[in-house]
């Protein structure tokens, strides 16, 4: 074989190993390019869907803050509707008692409640207080306890009977305001109006 042949030879031979490693060469560098593309891609789509669940997030918590801002002010509203239609209620019923007092009736109470402050004081000293409207049931009040010290109390406004007996420690109240009050507490536990 002569020397240019090898020579020849020899070329081809070098200018294929270059060809291979440029072809490898070029394959790393096309692979390690896919592979940053593709790093880039997910960090993308990473930093995407954590933005959109931020954001999402965010969202959410005005629309639950609004919404429980309109509850609380809904509740309000049935509160203060609930509490209008009890005061009505007992403005009626305060209306019907106060008309109460003007009757016979009212006479017949006073006397069933002085019985029963009579029946616990016995013959104890007690003072026994009224509406200042009721002074022209102070004959009714002797007539069932003669003893008894009868003061007018400005914070019955209705009617009805409040008996002391320091003596035996008995304190009684058996005015219509506060038999009234006691309904009201009744009424607000049991007229099923709560509001949830």
């Amino acid at each position: 074989m002569n020397t240019k042949t090898k020579e020849s030879k020899f070329l081809d031979a070098i200018n294929k190993y270059a060809e291979q490693q440029k072809a490898q060469i070029t394959q790393e560098i096309e692979d390690y390019k896919n592979t940053k593309i593709e790093q880039a891609t997910q960090q993308g789509l990473q930093d995407a869907y954590d933005l959109i669940r931020a954001d999402i997030a965010q969202r959410k918590a005005v629309i639950v803050n609004e919404l429980a801002k309109k509850e609380l002010a809904l509740r309000n509203g049935l509160f203060r509707e609930r509490q209008a239609l009890a005061d009505k209620v007992f403005d009626e019923a305060k209306e019907k008692l106060l008309a109460f007092t003007q009757s016979e009736e009212y006479s017949e109470f006073l006397r069933r409640s002085l019985e029963e402050i009579k029946a616990h004081c016995g013959t104890a000293q007690c003072v026994i207080s009224i509406a200042p409207c009721d002074e022209e049931k102070r004959s009714l009040i002797e007539s069932v306890i003669p003893d008894a010290q009868i003061t007018a109390d400005n914070h019955i406004l209705i009617g009805g009977i409040k008996a002391n007996c320091p003596t035996l420690g008995i304190l009684m109240d058996d005015t219509l305001d506060a038999r009234l009050e006691e309904q009201r507490e009744w009424f607000i536990e049991n007229c099923g109006m709560k509001v949830v």
